[in-house]
């Protein structure tokens, strides 16, 4: 009786053992990567955030997991890149600027008033000159976009809100301009003899209502739900830069995958950019036909004089040696073709 009984308790360990070992050994198969955002889970980039991490855990067949936490809820930006090149969250989606961290000159991959089309702009990000400053980011920091880098669209395109219209560039001479603490924008709007107003975005509907500021630069996509339009009625598409989100991942984790979980993630991306593209331009369509009814002014100012005296200003800048090397003429020459 008792060899019965010890034999059935052995049993019973066995089984469990292995049920142990079996879950563990399930759990190891799988993968959860962190994906790490600023935006708020219903904005716009958010939902193409999600529609990434939905289609990786489809395509992977549910062995790699995209976790993302939206409005920083794993950190401001310098403690998301200390995770990122440590490994703890394999997935940033931002503006390329942040990696000024470890490459300076990469402050320069969205230049003001340079590129009056998305497709000259995305094809100046493609040169060897930017592929290069990514590819220091990489050695300096193992941080690696996944796939494109500017496939995911932010904006879409960039305008100026005003109290009063803005029907050329010479209209900005003396304007109050709402300004946020970045060297080269700082430098571009002064150039343009704006009145900078240096305050945060969200001290800027009460800087409109005060009078404090006359007039404030955006994306397309926030112009409706920041409501900045309620002071100053007048919005005039700029084309001021163009914006891109790099996913930029921790390389060493991409490199670990199984190739299938990293062709996942690159037709995942590939498909998320597709949909921003999409998403971007029906939110700014949408906007237009509703703040119109409320008798929002969407003036045209012509664009190519504004290009043209800012190409010379650059032009100027490269000769003082204020430019990185190459730059200019590999931009001047994507604007050509």
């Amino acid at each position: 009786m008792k060899m019965e009984m010890f034999v059935k308790c052995a049993n019973r360990t066995l089984l469990a053992a292995t049920a142990v070992l079996a879950l563990g050994t399930g759990f190891a198969s799988a993968e959860t990567w962190r994906f790490a955002t600023k935006m708020p889970a219903d904005s716009p980039e958010g939902l193409v955030f999600q529609y990434f991490a939905d289609r990786v855990g489809e395509y992977s067949e549910g062995d790699l997991t995209v976790q993302v936490y939206p409005s920083e809820q794993l950190g401001k930006e310098d403690a998301i890149l200390e995770q990122l090149e440590l490994g703890t969250v394999n997935l940033y989606a931002e503006d390329a600027f942040f990696l000024q961290k470890w490459v300076p000159e990469i402050k320069w991959i969205a230049p003001h008033f340079l590129f009056q089309s998305r497709e000259e702009w995305v094809e100046f990000t493609n040169s060897d000159l930017v592929s290069g400053w990514f590819a220091k980011a990489e050695d300096a920091a193992g941080v690696r976009a996944l796939g494109d880098p500017m496939a995911v669209v932010r904006g879409p395109y960039r305008v100026l809100i005003s109290k009063e219209p803005i029907e050329s560039y010479e209209d900005i001479a003396g304007i109050k301009l709402r300004m946020y603490p970045d060297e080269l924008a700082i430098s571009v709007w002064k150039s343009l003899g704006a009145d900078l107003q240096m305050l945060a975005w969200t001290e800027t509907y009460q800087a409109l209502q005060t009078g404090v500021a006359e007039a404030v630069t955006s994306p397309a996509a926030l112009v409706q739900a920041m409501k900045f339009y309620e002071q100053a009625p007048y919005i005039t598409r700029t084309n001021e830069y163009w914006q891109g989100l790099p996913f930029m991942m921790n390389a060493a984790a991409f490199d670990g995958l199984p190739e299938k979980d990293q062709a996942a993630l690159l037709k995942a991306h590939e498909e998320a950019g597709a949909y921003s593209v999409e998403l971007m331009a029906q939110n700014s369509n949408e906007m237009r036909a509703i703040l119109e009814e409320q008798g929002v002014t969407f003036t045209d100012m012509p664009l190519e004089p504004l290009f043209e005296h800012m190409a010379d200003w650059y032009r100027e800048l490269d000769a003082q040696g204020e430019l990185p090397e190459g730059f200019l003429d590999d931009a001047l020459a994507k604007r050509a073709e």
